[in-house]
Order: C-alpha cells, then sequence, then structure tokens
C-alpha cells in the first residue's frame, strides 16, 4: 500500500509540474550567479553536448551521425562522426571545435567504409569500430586507430575477438558514493561519500547543504538528490531540482572535494530523460 501511495504521490508531481509554468530560464538564471566562468563539466545526451553556457549537436546534418569518440582540451572538443553517403558506402569525419560549436574544423576524412561506424577516443587517440561486410557477421570486424597528433591512420586488430572495450581506459577509483533519495517531497535524501582507503565515511545531507551558498537557490525550486559520477578522479554529485517545463529532467551539478569536504556548482541543464546521460569532468 505505502508503495502505490509514492507512486500516485510521484505521478501527480510529475502531472502538475507538466502544467506548470516553464520555469527553466530562472532557474539557470538563479544558479549562474555561481558559475565560475569555466567550463569545467560537460554533460553528454542523445548527441548533443551540454556545458553551463551552451548547447552543441553533434549530430550534424541529416545522414551524418555523432559516433561517440570524444576528446577534450582547454575548452576544445574533438568529436567523431559517421556520415553515409549511399548503400555500404560511409564517411568517417573527426571535427575540432570550441564547446559550443563555433570554429569548427575538419581535422580528418576517410572514405570507403562499408558499414556504420562506431568510435571511441582517450590520450589523443580515436578508435574506429566498422565491418567489412555486415555488422551481423562478427568475423568482420576491423578496428582502426587515428592519432591526432601525427595523423596516422591503421589497422589494429579484426575479428569477432576485437571490440572498443579492448582499448577503454578504466579509471581507478578512490572513493564511493552511495545516493540516497528523497523519501518525500518534503524529506530530502543524501550523498554519502566513502574514501575506500581510509574508511572515513563523510555525508551531505541538509545540514551540510545549510551551510552552503547554493541552500537558498536550492530551497527555491526545491530539491533531492539524483546521481553520482566519478569523471577523471572528480566526484560530481548531482541533484535533480522541480523546475523546468515540465517535460525535460534537471541535472544541478556540483563538484564535491572530500578533502575539504567542500561543494562547487559546476553546471544545471535541462533534458530530455533522466536516464541515458554522461557527465564528464574536463577541467584541468
Amino acid at each position: 500500500m505505502k508503495k502505490i501511495c509514492l507512486s500516485f504521490l510521484l505521478i501527480m508531481s510529475l502531472f502538475l509540474t507538466s502544467c506548470m509554468e516553464d520555469t527553466t530560464q530562472e532557474a539557470k538564471e538563479e544558479f549562474s550567479k555561481y558559475f565560475s566562468g569555466n567550463n569545467e563539466v560537460v554533460l553528454l545526451y542523445s548527441n548533443k553536448l551540454y556545458t553551463e553556457t551552451s548547447t552543441f549537436g553533434m549530430d550534424l546534418a541529416k545522414g551524418e551521425n555523432f559516433t561517440n569518440g570524444l576528446l577534450f582540451d582547454q575548452g576544445t572538443v574533438w568529436f567523431s562522426t559517421s556520415k553515409i553517403n549511399g548503400l555500404s558506402n560511409y564517411t568517417v569525419n573527426i571535427y575540432k571545435a570550441n564547446l559550443d560549436g563555433s570554429d569548427m574544423e575538419l581535422v580528418f576524412t576517410k572514405d570507403g567504409y562499408k558499414t556504420s561506424t562506431l568510435a571511441y577516443a582517450t590520450n589523443g587517440v580515436f578508435y574506429i569500430k566498422h565491418h567489412t561486410k555486415s555488422k551481423f557477421f562478427p568475423s568482420s570486424r576491423l578496428i582502426d586507430k587515428y592519432s591526432l597528433a601525427d595523423g596516422t591512420y591503421e589497422n589494429i586488430a579484426a575479428g569477432e575477438d576485437c571490440d572498443l572495450s579492448d582499448y577503454r581506459v578504466k579509471e581507478t577509483r578512490r572513493y564511493t558514493v552511495e545516493v540516497e533519495k528523497n523519501k518525500t517531497l518534503q524529506e530530502h535524501g543524501k550523498f554519502t561519500v566513502t574514501d575506500t582507503e581510509t574508511g572515513i565515511s563523510k555525508v551531505i545531507d541538509d545540514a551540510f547543504l545549510d551551510n552552503t551558498e547554493y541552500i537558498e537557490s536550492m530551497k527555491i525550486f526545491n530539491y533531492g538528490p539524483f546521481r553520482s559520477d566519478i569523471s577523471n578522479g572528480h566526484i560530481l554529485l548531482t541533484y535533480s531540482i522541480g523546475a523546468g517545463d515540465g517535460w525535460n529532467y534537471s541535472y544541478l551539478i556540483f563538484e564535491y572535494d572530500f578533502e575539504e569536504n567542500t561543494l562547487e556548482y559546476k553546471m544545471l541543464a535541462f533534458v530530455g530523460d533522466s536516464e541515458g546521460a554522461k557527465i564528464i569532468y574536463i577541467g584541468s
């Protein structure tokens, strides 16, 4: 019975939110006063790159779609696309641009692919997966490598046993984060961050937030812990807030410093779903 009541409350709150006035811009303006001026965190959702100050769609044109290869360096993004030219005829392109998509330039292009491609990028290298036949023939799979540093392109693996996962960098994580979501609309949840080396845990709850500069802004829209991410060694804590147009989901993202026990605002974005977003720390 309790689960039914909570589900009913959630459905009603979503319904009421969808009928409310759009408060997206109000929330953006409220939290923008905390922005440092440096885009150190980005959110990737539905092939769009969100920062505090911009949204950049990386599906560039009909038939040319983002293929997941991403690199960042000092406000610059490199990304990969796959362009269909005809039946079993694709082109791989790699572009360089500012985070908002401005000053975009083509840095690499290659024709002659039989299938669409997927990519993974790390440490200045794009790994590109494609097939010499159909994707339904794993034995025809190829992994190629393109290096930004010297512009070299080569095949490095072939066959059904190779995949992009072979080249993914596995991040060592010193900290774990437990997310306790709101139990009711009034009773807020909390984050518990634990240092796995020392066993020390720290709690980010209402008592913690009351001692930050952000709490008054958060109270305007109501808030609740939503998710946590460890990205490039940085602890990112995301809250959802009761703002928006009733259809898009809010991501209020802070960086948590375990040693200093402090929160720092990074960005607020509104995207189409509560699932499928990737949050990445790109600062130095």
